[in-house]
C-alpha cells in the first residue's frame, strides 16, 4: 500500500510540533521532516497568524496561541491556575464584578481563568484569549514592575495600535501612566481596552520574584466608577497576594531589576 505524501495540515502541525523543541530553522525542517525552504514558508504564516514568533536572533519559539492552547489543556499554567482559583472566587465574592487571572505571554496577556460578575452585562473577553499587555489593567500592573528601558523594548516589538479611543499609542504616555500605577499599587484600564469598562489590576510574582500576571476586576465604568476604585483595588492587591503567596512569591508593585517572565 502506498503511503500519501503529508498533506499542508500534517506539514503545519509538524512544524508547530518542532518549534517545541528547536528553535533554528534548520533543526525545525529536519525534525518535520520537510525541506528548508518548505519549513521557512510554513514558519512565515505561522508567525504571522501568532502561532509562531521569532525574535531578533531569528530563532523562533511558540507564539502566543500555542501558549493559550497549552494553558487551557494542561501543563504549568493549569497548576497555577488552579493556585489562584480560591482567590478569585473570593475576589468575585467581595466585588461582583467580572474577575480575571492573566498569564503574560509572548508580550500580551493570556487569560487563564474568568469569572463572570453577578451582573447581567458578559464581556466578550473569553478563557485562553489573548489582549494586547499596554492596553489592560493586568498587562499594565506587569510592566509597572518593569525597568522602563525593558518596557520600551516590549513596545517596540509589539508596537501601540489603539485597540479604542483611549489606548496609549505613544510609550511617553504609557510611562506616565505606570508611574501612576507604582505610586498608587495597582492599575487601571480606562476603557482602553473595552469602551465602557473600567478594570483595575495588580500584579501576581512567583518564587523567583518575576511578575508573571495578574489578577483583575472589570465591569462597567458607572458601576465601578472612579471614587471606588481605592477600595475595589484593596480587594484586588488581597487577591494578587494571596496568589503570590501560593507561588512562593510576594507582592509589591515597584519596578525590578530585571526583564521579568
Amino acid at each position: 500500500m502506498t503511503v500519501p505524501p503529508p498533506s499542508a495540515l500534517i506539514k503545519g502541525l509538524s512544524v508547530l510540533d518542532a518549534v517545541l523543541s528547536h528553535d533554528r530553522l534548520k533543526d525545525i525542517a529536519e525534525a518535520a521532516g520537510i525541506s528548508t525552504s518548505t519549513a521557512h514558508r510554513i514558519l512565515s504564516e505561522l508567525v504571522g497568524a501568532g502561532w509562531v514568533s521569532q525574535d531578533e536572533q531569528r530563532r523562533y519559539r511558540p507564539g502566543r496561541h500555542l501558549y493559550a492552547i497549552g494553558g487551557l489543556l494542561g501543563g504549568d499554567d493549569a497548576s497555577i491556575n488552579r493556585e489562584a482559583r480560591p482567590a478569585l472566587d473570593e475576589l468575585r465574592k467581595a466585588t461582583g464584578f467580572t474577575v480575571h487571572f492573566g498569564l503574560i505571554k509572548d508580550d500580551v496577556v493570556m487569560y487563564a481563568a474568568k469569572l463572570d460578575g453577578t451582573g447581567a452585562y458578559r464581556m466578550k473577553s473569553r478563557l485562553g484569549g489573548v489582549v494586547p499587555i499596554y492596553s489592560t489593567s493586568i498587562g499594565k500592573a506587569v510592566l509597572a514592575t518593569y525597568p522602563e528601558q525593558y518596557v520600551a523594548q516590549i513596545c517596540r516589538r509589539v508596537g501601540m495600535k489603539p485597540v479604542t479611543a483611549s489606548t496609549h499609542t505613544t510609550l511617553t504616555s504609557l510611562l506616565e501612566d505606570l508611574s501612576e500605577c507604582r505610586a498608587r499599587g495597582y492599575a487601571i484600564d480606562e476603557g482602553e481596552n473595552e469602551v465602557g469598562l473600567r478594570c483595575v489590576g495588580a500584579p501576581v510574582f512567583d518564587s523567583a520574584g518575576r511578575a508573571i500576571g495578574g489578577v483583575s476586576v472589570s465591569a462597567l465604568d458607572f458601576e465601578l466608577h472612579a471614587g471606588s476604585t481605592d477600595a475595589v483595588a484593596a480587594h484586588v492587591r488581597r487577591a494578587a497576594a494571596q496568589i503570590s503567596a501560593s507561588l512562593g512569591g510576594s507582592n509589591a508593585l515597584a519596578p525590578s531589576t530585571g526583564a521579568g517572565a
